[in-house]
């Protein structure tokens, strides 16, 4: 059994915990391939964009079990379930470098239910350098050295009533993508995801996201 210091989100704070705000201890991960990252999801053309993200072909997730007995690994079935839970409830893809010992995620992919998105032309205008939009679901950006957002329609209901997008986002803290992966990368590898979920809400028609991502769109 080997303990890893895990960035997890605790609530609306991101803590740094030993037991990934777990009811049960992590224990060691298997190694996992790229295609077998966020519940097998990735196509080809997107595991090889992870690794060339990561600069490696090895990866971990986290293991264990939260506080509601919920597996920590991330699943389509467990993602969708919990898609309107609170934030400390809903299912997150962490992926991990296999030979990193460092506890922080290469990534960090989860999604949430959205009432309303950004407009792809309000958002173009401003003309942000560290910005690339993408002419993909409602709304798609790449932004930075370590983020992107894709907003895709699919209506879902929950405690707050019925929310007709949901927001997929992507986060990676500084330093940890390769220096020379092209932000395409990044998109590339939520959309797959994104699709995924889609498929598995039922509303795979509706969000309209292609298997392959087009090019960013010229500002």
């Amino acid at each position: 059994m080997r303990n890893r210091l895990h960035w997890v989100l605790c609530g609306s704070l991101m803590l740094l915990a030993s037991s990934a705000c777990t009811g049960e201890e992590s224990g060691k991960a298997e190694t996992l391939s790229a295609s077998q990252v966020c519940d097998s999801t990735l196509s080809p053309r997107s595991a090889k964009a992870i690794e060339r993200l990561a600069a490696a072909e090895g990866f971990t997730e986290l293991t264990g079990t939260n506080a509601r007995g919920d597996s920590n690994k991330f699943s389509l079935e467990l993602a969708a379930k919990r898609l309107h839970g609170d934030v400390k409830e809903r299912n997150i893809c962490n992926i991990y470098k296999a030979d990193s010992d460092s506890g922080i995620p290469l990534l960090r992919i989860e999604f949430e239910p959205n009432k309303n998105h950004p407009d792809p032309e309000e958002e173009a205008r401003r003309g942000e350098r560290s910005r690339l939009i993408f002419p993909l679901g409602s709304y798609a950006e790449v932004n930075g050295d370590s983020g992107a957002n894709l907003y895709f329609a699919c209506s879902t209901d929950g405690p707050d009533g019925t929310s007709p997008y949901i927001r997929a986002r992507m986060y990676s803290s500084p330093g940890q993508l390769a220096p020379a992966s092209p932000p395409d990368d990044r998109m590339t590898v939520l959309n797959d995801v994104a699709r995924a979920l889609a498929e598995q809400l039922g509303c795979a028609d509706e969000a309209a996201l292609p298997a392959q991502v087009p090019e960013p769109a010229k500002g």
